[in-house]
């Protein structure tokens, strides 16, 4: 896997659900898409976006 940080990312590639707002609140009726949407919002927060990135090609293993 490839490393990235973001906030919601734990080291090691587990996501803390509690802190993304869909995965805390789910329902059986979010579609993949919902959850994907969501994902890629928070990704692209201020917050997040100014958040260093590992240098290219940097993994990590489970």
């Amino acid at each position: 896997m490839t490393l990235t940080r973001w906030t919601g990312m734990i080291i090691g590639g587990m996501v803390d659900a509690r802190s993304i707002p869909v995965l805390a609140k789910w329902q059986n009726s979010y579609s993949v898409k919902v959850v994907l949407q969501d994902l890629r919002r928070l990704m692209m927060s201020k917050e997040n976006m100014k958040l260093p990135q590992p240098p290219e090609g940097q993994t990590y293993n489970n």
